[in-house]
């Protein structure tokens, strides 16, 4: 039951930070590699690499990594890129992850701002059987031949992550990949520590016992947080290139008629669009209409259930849904759990 958090800005749309070039480019350096080399094709220079508030596009930190796996012939670089992604690299991102709760929380807050943390794949929460959750990682949208590069930054620097944030590392019960295990797989227990890989899977995931949602964070600060997701907010908004007016449209149509929500041809008739464009313009927008849809509704949702008196089949019927259970099951596939949880959580949080 994924927790969708993926940005609708389309992968070759936004911007992102030279974080990770810059990472790669300061590993190239003390190896005495060179970065001139590592820039190849990539339009920048190393002098770009002086200016921490420039932005890049994802192809060219692609042609930066696909470089780094190159000129490093090592098969563990993407893991070992991953072990130094720590959780202060991400900025004020990092710190509203440090400042949150609990490790839930923090996740949840990783997951509200993709841009920021620059995955090239679509990151949810799942609920598993016999008590598990898992980071799964999904609908990779990038070279095939950095495929495995990618997966193994992406998880280990997740993994860095989380250690970071929990002030320990978080036991792992698996590891599931969607490619063949890799012949340099008797390193994994260096990023991941002790657990079981599982090849060949429907996803990539971190797999952990869902107690650990529960773990309070040792730089807990709800006043640091509070600033922290402020900026994160602004910075995720700087990022991302503008939307077209009709996607804009569309989405505040939504937002006035959640109760009822319109099908995707309604919509495009008040658009005065056919259903082909609109549906284009999503697509170019990075999202699909019932994603847009759950978005606006998860967001509503949490709004309704941080009033403590309020029903939540009220909340259910506010937001188009005919019986609280179908709400129920839509609140935990997007969150990873019911909607009396989350408000209770958010209620502890608050003392």
């Amino acid at each position: 039951m994924p927790l969708e958090r993926a940005s609708c800005q389309a992968p070759d749309q936004r911007l992102i930070s030279l974080q990770s070039t810059c990472l790669i480019a300061h590993c190239f350096a003390a190896q005495g590699l060179s970065v001139s080399d590592l820039l190849n094709a990539t339009g920048l220079s190393e002098s770009d690499l002086e200016q921490p508030s420039r932005l890049i596009t994802p192809a060219q930190e692609q042609q930066v990594f696909a470089n780094a796996a190159r000129l490093a012939n090592s098969a563990l670089i993407g893991l070992e890129l991953g072990q130094r992604m720590r959780i202060s690299a991400y900025g004020q991102l990092g710190y509203a992850m440090l400042s949150s709760p609990t490790l839930g929380q923090a996740l949840e807050v990783m997951l509200s701002y993709p841009v920021l943390l620059g995955s090239y794949f679509r990151l949810s929460l799942e609920l598993l059987d016999d008590g598990l959750v898992a980071l799964s990682a999904r609908d990779y949208h990038e070279s095939p031949q950095l495929r495995l590069f990618n997966t193994e930054l992406c998880l280990s620097s997740v993994k860095a992550m989380l250690d970071d944030a929990l002030g320990q590392p978080l036991p792992l019960s698996a590891i599931h990949l969607s490619l063949p295990a890799p012949s340099h797989a008797e390193h994994y227990p260096q990023a991941f520590g002790a657990c079981q890989l599982l090849a060949h899977q429907d996803a990539e995931r971190l797999v952990f016992d869902s107690h650990w949602l529960d773990a309070p964070l040792p730089l807990a600060d709800p006043v640091t947080q509070h600033e922290a997701l402020r900026q994160c907010q602004q910075l995720q908004e700087r990022f991302c290139a503008q939307q077209s007016p009709l996607v804009v449209s569309l989405t505040e149509q939504l937002q006035q008629t959640l109760d009822a929500p319109p099908s995707l041809e309604q919509l495009a008739g008040r658009l005065h669009c056919t259903s082909r464009t609109l549906r284009r313009h999503l697509r170019q927008a990075g999202c699909g209409y019932q994603q847009l849809l759950d978005q606006l509704r998860l967001q509503q949702a949490k709004t309704l259930l941080s009033r403590p008196h309020l029903p939540i089949y009220v909340i259910a019927e506010q937001l188009g849904f005919s019986e609280s259970a179908s709400f129920r099951h839509a609140f935990i596939r997007w969150t990873g759990m019911t909607p009396r949880a989350w408000r209770q959580r958010q209620k502890a949080a608050e003392h």
